[in-house]
């Protein structure tokens, strides 16, 4: 999906999409991740995690924005490309909580 729709792109515009599309997916991703987090973890630990996410998600795009400052005509990209990374990262991170 995200290596197609990069391969057809030719306009920064065109890459600034197939990163929101696949942000998209990820987010989604994310969210299952989630819910199997707090489907396999104590109910003790489910107020500490949710302040922790939240706390993530405020912290991710300002980080983003930040990164991708000065960067001119591509910043869309890379801005939209920091969040799909922290996004799986954060993915990741969930699934292997124990």
């Amino acid at each position: 999906m995200y290596a197609d729709c990069q391969k057809q792109a030719q306009t920064t515009q065109e890459s600034a999409a197939c990163l929101q599309a696949e942000f998209a997916r990820q987010d989604a991703a994310l969210n299952l991740a989630w819910k199997a987090a707090l489907a396999r973890l104590p109910a003790a630990t489910h107020t500490p995690l949710l302040k922790a996410q939240r706390k993530w998600i405020a912290a991710r795009d300002p980080f983003c924005q930040a990164e991708s400052d000065g960067g001119g005509t591509i910043a869309p990209v890379e801005y939209v490309d920091c969040r799909v990374e922290l996004t799986i990262r954060r993915t990741m991170w969930l699934e292997n909580l124990h």
